[in-house]
């Protein structure tokens, strides 16, 4: 998905627009387990301020990942909100191949940061990408862990059961397993 900085008028431009579920399945396809299980939909103000072009969006996404503790699917709806200050990068900065090269470290813009333009994202100043911005966007939104329940019992640490189903006996093993070898250390 693009937009063409000429289609911007005065009063602005919106779209409605479905996402493509291919955006959307690389946005989670280096996530811990989530994939999508729907359609979403962008919303989004284009307004032309002063060089800059300011981006309002907003989408849901429909995902399902694992219980951080019994590992059963979880639906989640991911609601994703965000408004962005798109600046044309400068000639000698943008990339005249398909724009998916690596920084080298020897750009203008390498290394470099300045404050005025911190919530601001370069674009090449005729078209905007929405691809990897609603990617980005996605990703940022997710949830950092997920549980079924808030009182998940989770597995048990000697067979594997699901622990909400049934107790199965054994006794659960508590501490960190990073840590289990310094309760054989012997202090004199």
């Amino acid at each position: 998905m693009q937009v063409k900085v000429e289609e911007i008028q005065d009063k602005g431009l919106e779209l409605n627009e479905p996402i493509p579920a291919a955006v959307l399945d690389e946005a989670l396809a280096a996530s811990n387990g989530f994939v999508r299980k729907g359609d979403s939909k962008l919303k989004a103000r284009f307004t032309k301020l002063a060089g800059r072009v300011l981006l309002t969006g907003s989408f849901d996404a429909a995902v399902a990942c694992p219980c951080k503790r019994c590992l059963k699917e979880v639906a989640q709806q991911v609601a994703v909100k965000f408004e962005l200050n798109l600046i044309a990068a400068p000639k000698d900065d943008r990339d005249d191949d398909d724009g998916e090269g690596e920084d080298d470290g020897r750009s203008v813009r390498a290394g470099s940061f300045r404050i005025d333009e911190a919530d601001s994202e370069p674009f090449d100043g005729k078209k905007i990408e929405l691809d990897p911005i609603i990617r980005e966007q996605l990703v940022l939104a997710l949830p950092v862990s997920v549980l079924c329940k808030d009182d998940c019992k989770g597995l048990c640490t000697v067979c594997g059961q699901d622990l909400n189903e049934r107790d199965c006996g054994h006794v659960q093993k508590v501490g960190h397993l990073g840590l289990a070898k310094l309760k054989d250390i012997k202090l004199n």
